[in-house]
């Protein structure tokens, strides 16, 4: 009668050994798995057990410790437990019996049972659980202190099992919504463009100087409002002597009350503003705070020997985050028209990568070049004249000049004939 009092508590302990098993096994899963925004919503809905929650995901070495601490120790009594009973039973044939025994149920409703469902169900489940787990690690301090001083003497840095989001990741999820429908596309281009924003430069949406509208300081203020009338603009650079020399900026209202005042005295000098100058290399999200900060539209970009480049307007900053802004002067006029099956119209401003991704195919890249104009000069050795054709080795591309002005390319019709570089 004892023997079977024995054995029944022995088997007792042995289920409880096997459901707290199950229960570290699921919260190592369902824990892990939150990342830190989960787990400020749940916070914020006021979910019981969240704040035990958030305490542990703020240190995943600590959790992680505490969880393989607990675990292993039921395991393993749960092993001894099984082998007592075994031997009492079997004698020396049960720890055979034990270890296969243990070791099926181990598998089914220690690991995969759990870790599975956990998985399915990691909100429900990490709330269930989190309270259990805390309580556990204040238990387990000591042990804790003991290897976050290993850590020190080792200088090991950095913590186990860190949900790290990354750029990919995120990119990733985006696609997955539009996918499924979650995500329009227009929002996806919009969220694409958000991350592209920090990697670009001034140089990528600066207006070239060679297509800059400029007056020198040397015009009479009717004629600087007669060239505001024609282009449109309410903003124009001014400069003194040469274009490289840029002495400020033209605001339109400025010239118009002046001229309408008849308020002509001093000329353009007296109305221009002092100009920003900035680096071709300068991020357009710092420069957007910088143009915010000095609370004006447009800056003068400049080279890396402080030649000047080209402008670059608030417009061309927001355009990158929201696509074309198109007022009543602007003419929209995209960088590649098609006018025929796998013949097309590109602006040689056109950069070469835009045109690649946009036409799927593959010109070739380098550093002494970025714009169509510059890989047609560059392959030549020449400034082309109107009319010259030339063919991209290996690609089946062929560019011909189609307009210029002066030196300056302005249009390249690119024929395809190669089927790999057809458009999908």
């Amino acid at each position: 009668m004892v023997e079977l009092i024995e054995v029944n508590v022995a088997t007792a302990l042995f289920i409880l050994c096997l459901i707290l098993s199950a229960f570290f096994s699921g919260s190592e899963v369902a824990l892990i798995s939150l990342n830190h925004a989960k787990v400020r919503h749940l916070i914020e809905e006021n979910k019981n057990g969240a704040k035990a929650l958030e305490k542990l995901k703020k240190n995943t070495d600590h959790l992680l410790i505490t969880i393989l601490i607990g675990n292993n120790l039921v395991n393993i009594g749960a092993a001894s437990i099984a082998t007592a009973i075994a031997i009492e039973q079997f004698g020396s044939v049960g720890v055979g019996i034990a270890t296969g025994i243990v070791t099926v149920l181990m598998l089914i409703f220690g690991e995969i049972g759990p870790k599975t469902y956990a998985a399915r169900e990691a909100e429900k489940f990490a709330l269930f659980s989190a309270k259990g787990i805390l309580f556990l690690s204040y238990i387990l301090t000591p042990v804790l202190w003991f290897y976050d001083g290993f850590k020190k003497v080792f200088r090991i840095k950095g913590e186990l099992g860190s949900p790290v989001v990354t750029e990919e990741e995120i990119k990733q999820w985006i696609d997955v919504g539009e996918e499924s429908g979650t995500i329009e596309e227009d929002e996806h281009e919009m969220l694409y463009r958000v991350f592209r924003f920090t990697d670009t430069i001034a140089r990528e949406i600066m207006t070239s100087r060679g297509d800059v509208v400029m007056i020198s300081d040397e015009n009479s203020l009717e004629e600087a409002m007669e060239l505001f009338n024609k282009t449109g603009f309410s903003r124009i650079p001014v400069y003194h002597d040469q274009m490289d020399n840029i002495t400020g900026t033209l605001n339109v209202k400025d010239v118009f009350a002046a001229v309408y005042n008849k308020n002509t005295e001093g000329g353009i000098t007296r109305l221009i503003y002092d100009p920003i100058f900035v680096p071709e290399s300068k991020k357009i999200d710092e420069l957007l705070n910088e143009i915010q900060k000095q609370k004006t539209h447009l800056a003068i970009v400049v080279d890396e020997y402080g030649t000047y480049a080209g402008i670059i307007t608030i417009e061309d900053i927001l355009e990158e985050l929201v696509g074309e802004i198109l007022d009543e002067f602007d003419v929209e006029e995209p960088d590649i028209k098609k006018i025929d099956e796998n013949v097309f119209i590109v602006d040689a401003g056109a950069w070469v990568d835009r045109v690649n991704e946009k036409l799927n195919i593959n010109l070739p890249m380098d550093e002494s070049y970025e714009t169509m104009g510059g890989l047609l000069i560059d392959r030549l050795g020449y400034i082309p004249k109107k009319g010259e054709l030339m063919e991209i080795d290996d690609t089946g591309i062929k560019l011909k000049v189609m307009k210029m002005r002066g030196r300056r390319i302005v249009d390249i019709r690119l024929t395809m004939q190669n089927s790999k570089n057809s458009i999908k």
